[in-house]
C-alpha cells in the first residue's frame, strides 16, 4: 500500500506545497507544450515571458503570505528552481528513456540536449569533420541530438532531399527571419512562386550572355596575378575577388571591383564574421533570433553589416537604373515594384539580393580553391586539362569553352565533380524534418518530426558511395563509372525543388576561369606550403570557410 502523502505538501500555503506546485507545472510545461510542436521563433518571447514571471510571483508572495522582502525572494527563487526542475526533469526523462529515437544509437549526452552538439563545436567549428568521427564510432545512422539523426546512407539522398521527399525545411532556416529569401523559406508553394522570379535570369540565353561577360574578369584575374611575376599569393583572397566580381557584375549590373582595387576587399571577411556562429547554432535554431538581438555577438554584428552593404546595392542600382546589361536585380526590383510594397516584399527583396551575393560568390570561389589545391598536388591532372581543352578552343577559334564543346571537356566537368564530391560548399548537408507519418530509411523506421541531415562530405568520402573514396580520381565521373556505386547520392548543389538554382552559373564561372588560368599559368603550391593547413583548418558555418592557401601561377613558357 503506498504512504499516505503528507498533508503539508498539499498545503498551498507552505512552503513544500507551493514548490510541489511549481515542480508539477514544470513537467506540464513539458508534456502539454514544449514537447509539441515549433517554439524556435517564440524563444525571445518565452525568455520574457519567464523573466517578467519571476518579480510578479515575488510580488505575489510578499503581498498575499505577508511574507517580508527577503523571505518572498528566497521563496520566489526556491519555487522558480523548482518549476525548472520539473521542466528539465521531465525533458531529461522522456528523451533519455522514452523518446521515439532511443534506440538510435550516438554520442551519450546527446540524446538530452542540442547543447551538446553545439559545444561540440565551440572551439573549431568543424562539424563535417564531427559528422565523419561520429559515423565512423556509431554506425550509417547516428542520434545527434533529442530529435535529430545524421544518416549516412546513399538511399538517404533521394528519400530527404530528392523531388518525391515528403520531407520539409527544418526550423533552421528560419533563422534569418523577418529576412527571407529562395534558399531560407520553407514553403515550397512559396519557394516555387519565388523560384519563378528567378526563372529568367538563368535561363540557358541568359547564361550564354553572361559568359561573354565572365571572360573579361577571368582575363582581368590573370592579369592582376601576372603582376605578382611568380611569388606567392593567398589564392584563397585572390579567387574570392574573382567570385564577388561576377556576381557584382552579373547581379547587379556592375562589378565590386575587387580584382583592381582594395576598398571593397573587406565584403569576403564581413561576410564569414556575419556567418560566424551559424555552425553552434545549427542544432539549436531558437538561440538564432534570441542572439542576433544582441549586438555583442560577433555573428549579429557581421549580420547586420552585411545587410547594410546590401541595402546599399539596392540603392544604388535602383537609383542608376538598368545601364544596359541585363542582370538577376532586374527581376527582383520589377517583381518588387509591382508588388503592394509590404514590409514582406522588401524583406524579400533585400533577402533574395543578399542570396544573390553568398550564394554566387563565397561558395564559387571555395570551389575554385579546392580545385587548384587538386590540381598543384597532381600537376599530371594540369597536363590532361591542357591536351583535353587546347584542342577544343583551337577549333573554336575563342579563349572560352563555347556551349557546344563542354560536354567534350569531360575530364574538366569530371575535376570539377570530384572536388565537389570531396569538399562540397555545404559540407554538412541541409537539415530537413520528416513527415508526420515518419519514413523508412535502410530498414530502419524514422519517426515524424525528427530533424535528419544527411552529412555530405561524409558521404562524399565514404567506400558505400565510391570505390577508392579518399582518393582524387576525374575519371570516375566518365571513363570509370563503376568506381561511383550511387551516382544519385551527388548532391553538392542540392537536389529536388529547393536544389541550387545558381547551379549552371557557378559551373560556367570555374569552367570560364581555370581555362583561362592553366593557359596562361603553371600554378604550384608556393615554397613551404603543401595545402595540409589548408585541409585542416577549414571552418564549417554551413557553407565552408577555407584558410588562405599559398600558391604561385607562373607564365607558361611554350
Amino acid at each position: 500500500m503506498a504512504a499516505p502523502i503528507s498533508p503539508l505538501l498539499l498545503d498551498l500555503h507552505t512552503p513544500s506545497g507551493q514548490a510541489l506546485v511549481a515542480l508539477g507545472a514544470g513537467v506540464l510545461s513539458h508534456l502539454a507544450y514544449f514537447k509539441h510542436g515549433e517554439h524556435h521563433n517564440q524563444g525571445v518571447y518565452i525568455i520574457f515571458v519567464y523573466l517578467a514571471a519571476v518579480p510578479v510571483l515575488g510580488a505575489a508572495l510578499w503581498h498575499f503570505e505577508s511574507l517580508s522582502l527577503l523571505a518572498s525572494a528566497v521563496r520566489t527563487v526556491a519555487l522558480v528552481v523548482s518549476y525548472f526542475a520539473g521542466l528539465y526533469g521531465s525533458m531529461t526523462l522522456y528523451r533519455g528513456l522514452f523518446h521515439p529515437l532511443r534506440k538510435f544509437d550516438g554520442p551519450f549526452l546527446a540524446r538530452f540536449t542540442n547543447l551538446y552538439h553545439s559545444w561540440l563545436l565551440a572551439e573549431k567549428s568543424d562539424n563535417y569533420r564531427l559528422m565523419t568521427t561520429l559515423h565512423n564510432k556509431y554506425g550509417e545512422i547516428v542520434r545527434t541530438g533529442p530529435h535529430n539523426l545524421s544518416v549516412n546512407v546513399p538511399e538517404a539522398v533521394q528519400i530527404v532531399l530528392g523531388s518525391k521527399s515528403k520531407c520539409y525545411k527544418s526550423p533552421w532556416y528560419d533563422a534569418s527571419l523577418p529576412l527571407v529569401n529562395l534558399h531560407s523559406t520553407r514553403n515550397l508553394k512559396e519557394h516555387e512562386r519565388r523560384r519563378k522570379v528567378f526563372n529568367k535570369a538563368f535561363s540557358p540565353a541568359a547564361l550564354v550572355a553572361y559568359e561573354e561577360r565572365i571572360t573579361p574578369l577571368s582575363q582581368l584575374w590573370c592579369d592582376q596575378v601576372s603582376k605578382f611575376r611568380g611569388q606567392p599569393i593567398n589564392a584563397t583572397a585572390w579567387f574570392k575577388y574573382f567570385a564577388f566580381d561576377a556576381m557584382g557584375e552579373l547581379g547587379f549590373g556592375e562589378s565590386f571591383h575587387m580584382l583592381d582595387r582594395d576598398d571593397n576587399r573587406w565584403l569576403p571577411d564581413l561576410l564569414m564574421a556575419g556567418m560566424a556562429d551559424i555552425a553552434q547554432q545549427q542544432p539549436i535554431p531558437w538561440a538564432t533570433p534570441v542572439l542576433h538581438r544582441l549586438p555583442v555577438t560577433a555573428g549579429s554584428r557581421g549580420a547586420m553589416k552585411f545587410i547594410s552593404f546590401v541595402e546599399a546595392q539596392v540603392a544604388k542600382r535602383k537609383a542608376r537604373g538598368p545601364n544596359g546589361k541585363a542582370d538577376i536585380l532586374t527581376n527582383l526590383l520589377d517583381t518588387y515594384e509591382k508588388s503592394e510594397k509590404k514590409d514582406q516584399d522588401y524583406q524579400w527583396l533585400r533577402g533574395d539580393t543578399r542570396l544573390t551575393i553568398v550564394g554566387g560568390s563565397d561558395t564559387t570561389a571555395t570551389t575554385l580553391v579546392y580545385i587548384f589545391y587538386y590540381l598543384c598536388k597532381y600537376p599530371e591532372q594540369v597536363r590532361k586539362l591542357r591536351a583535353e581543352f587546347e584542342p577544343l578552343l583551337a577549333a573554336s577559334g575563342t579563349d572560352h569553352l563555347v556551349v557546344k564543346d563542354v560536354a567534350k571537356a569531360v575530364h574538366l566537368n569530371g575535376v570539377i565533380h570530384e572536388a565537389l564530391r570531396m569538399n562540397p560548399p555545404i559540407p554538412s548537408g541541409y537539415p530537413r524534418v520528416t513527415p508526420p507519418e515518419g519514413l523508412e530509411i535502410a530498414g530502419k523506421y524514422i519517426p515524424g518530426g525528427t530533424t535528419v541531415v544527411i552529412p555530405l562530405r561524409t558521404m562524399g568520402r565514404s567506400e558505400s558511395c565510391y570505390e577508392r573514396a579518399e582518393e582524387f580520381v576525374p575519371e570516375r565521373w566518365y571513363s570509370k563509372p563503376e568506381m561511383i556505386k550511387h551516382k544519385d547520392a551527388f548532391a553538392a548543389f542540392g537536389i529536388g525543388p529547393f536544389a541550387c538554382i545558381g547551379k549552371a552559373l557557378s559551373l560556367v564561372e570555374i569552367r570560364n576561369l581555370i581555362v583561362k588560368i592553366l593557359t596562361r599559368f603553371d600554378p604550384a603550391f608556393a615554397p613551404g606550403e603543401d595545402g595540409s593547413r589548408f585541409m585542416e583548418e577549414a571552418k564549417d558555418h554551413f557553407i565552408i570557410e577555407v584558410p588562405s592557401i599559398k600558391m604561385v601561377f607562373k607564365e607558361r613558357k611554350v
